[in-house]
């Protein structure tokens, strides 16, 4: 895994760690959003369907972005070749 987790100026490389923190981030950020959609909407005076109507519209624009996404990089690396990013710190002598 390419992600780097800190925690008190410390790397944590056990990759089984690294996938809970990042599942439990993931959960966490579900939570959060389904109490938003869920819980405040109604609260504040939005019906249950226009939440849900929401939630709706969320999931589709999503799922078409990543299929958007995916067709044009298969069009672009079709037309291109692939692509790769480098990046790369440079040693200035001093």
């Amino acid at each position: 895994m390419k992600t780097h987790i800190l925690i008190n100026e410390k790397e944590i490389t056990n990759p089984v760690v690294k996938f809970l923190f990042i599942l439990s981030a993931i959960i966490v950020a579900a939570v959060a959003t389904a109490l938003g959609v869920f819980v405040l909407l109604p609260v504040i005076g939005i019906a249950i369907t226009l939440s849900a109507g929401f939630i709706f519209i969320v999931i589709a624009a999503t799922f078409f972005g990543l299929l958007s996404l995916m067709i044009s990089s298969f069009i672009i690396s079709s037309l291109f070749g692939t692509t790769e990013l480098r990046f790369q710190k440079k040693k200035r002598n001093l």
